[in-house]
């Protein structure tokens, strides 16, 4: 044979043992970064792409994250992944929704890409930076096997707010718990369906908060007026013929329950929360067991990445991160907020906010039902309230 060609095979022989050893470790980096998926498949190439991305997000060395305000989202958002890539550093501004989105929008007006990832409410997302043109696709962005597999995910998914499910990735899924009682007086397990409520027993004994003006209820009479076997027949009943007493004093309202002056409160807002934990006599009604499902908030846990960002590539890894088991953990521990993975622990987590696999449930607040007129459903109410 001649010796050129020994000499060639020999080469190939070498370069191909080359990357299989460099393929091999590679794989070996990412399943010790996926240990919380056991036994899930590792593809060399994603593995290789990953790598690669940290190597140039490194070279970065920042990713620009503007989300919500507080020291629990601090905590979840940027301690957790410089403890994860130390060479990342992760500069955070936290605003509401409300501030964040005009913030944006008129930076990027005057030339200034200032944010790589976006993390907030939907609204601020769907109803502002996708018309704008800011945000980017988000499927081709994800390469961590452990993140787009969709068997960690609930109901086997990966969930979007926006109608063409491509912008804006949901990770935190609660259940909407929009029902209290005086558990002295009535036993929460009592109601099966959002029609025990309106039992001639409680006429006069259920207080709210005034849904008549934009605040907590919101997602809950978006659920009603949405939900075929509830609708406007509901509303019309609840506000009507109940005799419903509305405050727009969210601690006042918990007060009368914790009291006895009324059994039943409705919208109540996190105050609830509070009350409970202080040892009040108050508890909420699991809406999980209602026949006609319930409704999911995202809170703040959803995810935007803009287009035209200043770092591409620590942008990437950001996204992933948050999206795989760790990520997703931390968010959990932070806050307590149920994320939509399924593969990780949620003892951190009320399990009143953990839906079922099986669950008949909605998310209100994505772009679908944001399009819905709530004035038209606050009208309803306000007759019927009128008209009692």
């Amino acid at each position: 044979m001649n010796i050129r060609v020994i000499l060639c095979n020999i080469g190939v022989i070498l370069l191909a043992s080359s990357l299989l050893g460099a393929c091999t470790s590679v794989a070996t980096r990412m399943s010790s970064a996926n240990n919380s998926v056991p036994g899930s498949p590792v593809s060399p190439v994603a593995g290789q792409e990953w790598e690669k991305v940290i190597a140039a997000a490194q070279q970065e060395g920042e990713v620009v994250v503007y989300g919500p305000p507080g020291s629990k989202y601090r905590m979840a958002l940027v301690d957790a992944f410089e403890r994860a890539f130390p060479g990342i550093k992760v500069t955070y501004t936290g605003l509401t929704g409300s501030d964040i989105g005009p913030r944006i929008i008129a930076e990027r007006q005057a030339g200034r890409f200032i944010p790589d990832v976006h993390i907030g409410g939907p609204t601020t997302i769907n109803a502002l930076l996708k018309p704008a043109g800011a945000i980017d696709p988000i499927p081709p962005l994800l390469i961590r096997p452990d993140v787009v597999d969709t068997s960690k995910w609930f109901q086997n998914k990966l969930w979007y707010a926006d109608n063409e499910g491509q912008f804006n990735l949901i990770f935190e899924g609660g259940a909407g718990l929009q029902i209290v009682v005086n558990k002295n007086v009535i036993d929460p397990n009592v109601f099966s369906s959002y029609w025990d409520i309106l039992d001639v027993k409680y006429r006069g004994k259920i207080a709210a908060n005034d849904v008549r003006k934009p605040g907590p209820g919101d997602g809950q009479i978006m659920f009603i007026w949405v939900t075929e076997s509830l609708g406007s027949s509901f509303l019309e009943k609840l506000f009507g013929e109940m005799q419903i007493v509305l405050t727009d004093d969210r601690r006042q309202l918990i007060d009368w329950i914790a009291q006895g002056q009324y059994w039943i409160g409705l919208f109540p807002g996190d105050e609830a929360e509070e009350a409970i934990k202080q040892g009040l006599p108050i508890s909420y009604v699991d809406v999980r067991k209602m026949k006609e499902g319930f409704y999911l908030s995202s809170g703040y846990g959803t995810i935007a990445v803009m287009n035209n960002r200043p770092h591409p590539n620590a942008a990437i890894v950001y996204i992933n991160w948050l999206l795989s088991p760790e990520g997703q953990l931390a968010y959990q521990k932070a806050g307590g907020w149920n994320s939509l993975r399924v593969d990780i622990p949620k003892n951190m987590v009320n399990p009143l906010r953990i839906p079922p696999s099986n669950a008949q449930a909605i998310f209100i607040n994505v772009e679908k039902y944001q399009q819905q007129d709530l004035r038209q459903i606050r009208d309803v109410i306000i007759r019927a309230f009128e008209r009692r």
